[in-house]
């Protein structure tokens, strides 16, 4: 019961385009329930994994801070294309 009373508050509070989970590509929340989306999500999530892999075979202060940084421009510029 809980649950369900914290599902209607934060029905109440949230915007109507949110509750909406149907799939499309040209409204800027609900993009992210495309299949395209999510496959470039799946590609991210490999990129931080071998990023990380590589960072922790490679514990060099300045290696670990560039590959950070270089993953998360390329992580951001994978997840914004339209």
């Amino acid at each position: 019961m809980g649950i369900a009373l914290l599902r209607f508050y934060l029905y109440l509070l949230l915007p109507e385009w949110m509750s909406n989970q149907y799939p499309d590509s040209r409204h800027f929340f609900r993009r992210k329930f495309t299949s395209a989306y999510r496959a470039r999500l799946r590609c991210v999530r490999r990129l931080w994994l071998g990023s990380g892999l590589l960072m922790l075979a490679l514990p060099i202060p300045p290696v670990v801070i560039t590959l950070g940084l270089f993953t998360t421009f390329i992580s951001f510029s994978l997840l914004d294309e339209h």
